[in-house]
């Protein structure tokens, strides 16, 4: 469906997705050029442990492990971790159209999930539910900024150019799995889980081009629209629902079906009597498949002396897409120092970025109701986190803030389980 137009009334960013945190608006790539030209022109398994053992703390939320497996009893086990890192200013602001000045940074992201998995008696299969979401931006500090510029009608104080570049991807799915258990070694297993998923949302696409300003005299200048001199940009993106004002041009598709498949896998097992390794892994070789996708492809230019003053040309369509799932891997090395004292090293890696964190932890002596406290530490994003871990039931917190509206790192875990 091919269109030509001088105009598009209604060109705004819209919610891509229901956030983990709240349902807000979030940054959509294209309207980052256009929005700007003018407003006609316009996102494991684990074990009940003996009171006798010592517990493992792991950041992804499995919680505690004994280093002998036992699957005498059946087992339930659920847990929840959200996630989020926005470097280039609070998370937030983020989510509220870059609302706060710039810092640094050329990435942001949000990813979660919950899980309830049974495991019978006896038995090294597992089966389970869960959901998953994934939000994950790449921009340059460039596109950052002239979005803010534009979002709070500041001008461009310099005649320069701006490369535009930003590509976002998002999905999130619900499904069902089934797991299985190996004894590798004495001291080893590795848990592999297939996933099947129903497609809730998705949005994926990326903008490129450039974008110029020039310097006018400040009675004539209101924001950084006023100050363009030219503009090209290319847009590409396909979604569930239009998030450009697509539905303007008439354009109202079904929305699209998707179904996928990917794998866990979780690997754990003992160095040596004291120090235990854990590397859990999310999504490898994720794809999902929908049918009659909506897309946009946008070509824009604007010349401030050009007749016209600018064009939007592009193609609507509906085509089958594959999408590749984000994946998620995350390790934890632990070392008993005594009966009650633990040191770890955790990481955390995606496809934009890699974490870690460093980790000292306690243990009380109560044998009918032992607990493990442990304090952490993101060097990298400066954030500081608590973890409280039983038998049962487990939390870990971890931000960079305690004062929600200037947090640039956040991240909440709960598990808890039950064996009879």
């Amino acid at each position: 469906m091919p269109y030509n137009v001088s105009s598009l009334y209604g060109f705004l960013p819209k919610s891509l997705a229901s956030h983990l945190y709240s349902r807000t608006k979030l940054i959509t790539a294209p309207a980052i050029a256009a929005m700007m030209i003018s407003r006609a022109a316009v996102a494991d398994s684990a074990d009940i442990p003996a009171a006798d053992t010592n517990f493992y703390f792991y950041p992804q939320a499995t919680g505690l492990l004994d280093s002998q497996t036992k699957q005498s009893d059946a087992q339930i086990e659920w847990s929840v971790m959200a996630t989020a890192h926005s470097p280039t200013q609070p998370i937030s602001a983020f989510l509220d159209d870059w609302s706060a000045p710039l810092d640094s940074g050329d990435h942001a992201y949000a990813q979660g999930r919950t899980s309830l998995e049974i495991r019978p008696a006896g038995s090294a299969i597992s089966y389970g539910l869960g959901w998953r979401y994934d939000y994950l931006m790449t921009f340059s500090k460039e596109t950052a900024e002239v979005y803010w510029q534009y979002e709070n009608k500041q001008p461009s104080s310099t005649s320069q150019t701006y490369p535009l570049f930003l590509e976002a991807k998002h999905n999130e799915r619900f499904g069902a799995n089934i797991g299985l258990t190996q004894q590798l070694l004495p001291n080893w297993q590795l848990t592999t889980r297939a996933n099947l998923w129903q497609g809730l949302h998705a949005l994926e696409g990326k903008i490129v081009g450039n974008l110029s300003t020039r310097v006018l005299p400040n009675n004539e200048v209101t924001d950084i629209r006023d100050s363009l001199d030219k503009t090209n940009a290319y847009i590409d993106y396909y979604y569930d629902e239009p998030a450009l004002g697509e539905e303007n041009l008439d354009w109202n598709p079904a929305k699209p079906s998707g179904y996928g498949y990917s794998l866990d896998l979780q690997l754990t097992g003992q160095l040596s009597d004291s120090t235990q390794l854990s590397l859990s892994g999310y999504d490898i070789l994720g794809r999902m498949h929908w049918k009659d996708m909506p897309s946009t492809r946008y070509a824009l230019d604007y010349d401030v002396n050009g007749r016209p003053l600018y064009t939007i040309e592009g193609q609507l369509s509906t085509d089958d897409v594959t999408q590749t799932l984000p994946w998620r891997v995350e390790g934890s090395l632990q070392h008993q120092l005594d009966s009650q004292w633990q040191l770890g090293l955790h990481g955390q890696v995606n496809d934009i970025q890699d974490l870690y964190q460093l980790s000292a932890g306690y243990q009380t002596s109560n044998d009918a109701f032992p607990i493990t406290v442990t304090g952490l530490i993101e060097p990298q994003t400066q954030a500081l986190g608590l973890a409280v871990d039983s038998r049962y039931a487990g939390i870990k917190l971890l931000t960079d803030s305690l004062d929600s509206e200037k947090a640039k790192r956040s991240e909440i875990s709960l598990y808890g389980r039950y064996a009879w």
